[in-house]
This record gives structure tokens, sequence and C-alpha cells, in this order.
């Protein structure tokens, strides 16, 4: 059998059950819904992806800043440590020059 053959099978009009409406008219009378809670869950679950998301991207634009910060203090101590650096040159400059006169 074909993939076609089986789908046209799995398709094909059927007649409900004799009680089919006595059934839905029952499920109705004893207060049972049906299935149509669903598009509600289906807002509900957006709405929590939408949520997800957006403390996600919370997370990762904290986790950038606390990057941001940190390379702004590694620059501070090697800004620092450069001008020491500096210093002590200048303070050997110095010295030699003292030296040579």
């Amino acid at each position: 059998m074909s993939f076609d053959d089986e789908l046209r099978s799995a398709l094909r009009r059927e007649e409900p059950s004799v009680d089919f409406a006595e059934r839905v008219l029952a499920r109705i009378a004893a207060g049972r819904r049906p299935v149509l809670w669903l598009p509600r869950f289906r807002w509900a679950a957006a709405a929590m992806a939408a949520c997800l998301g957006i403390a996600a991207a919370g997370l990762e634009y904290r986790r950038q800043q606390h990057i941001r910060a940190e390379g702004e203090a590694a620059k501070a101590r090697v800004m620092l440590a450069l001008r020491i650096a500096g210093n002590k040159v200048h303070m050997a400059q110095k010295k030699i020059q003292e030296l040579n006169e």
C-alpha cells in the first residue's frame, strides 16, 4: 500500500456512531467540558515563553554588563600599572642624567 493510499484511508469520511449525539449531550449535562481549554493553554504557554525569553534577555544583559565592568576594571589596573612603570622609567632616566653630569 502506498503512502497516498494510506493517507486516503486514514482521512476517509466516516459516519459517527449511532450514540454520538447522546454521548455529547450526556457530557454537556454532566458538566464535563470538551477540550476547549487548549486555546487558553496556548495563550498561557505563549505568555510563559515570552516571560522566559524576557528573563533570558535580562540575564544576558546583566552578564554583558558584568563583563563590561570587569573589562573597565582591568583597563584601570593596566593604566595604573603603566603610570607606575612610566614614573619608574622617569626616575631611572633622572638618575642616569644626574650620573652623567
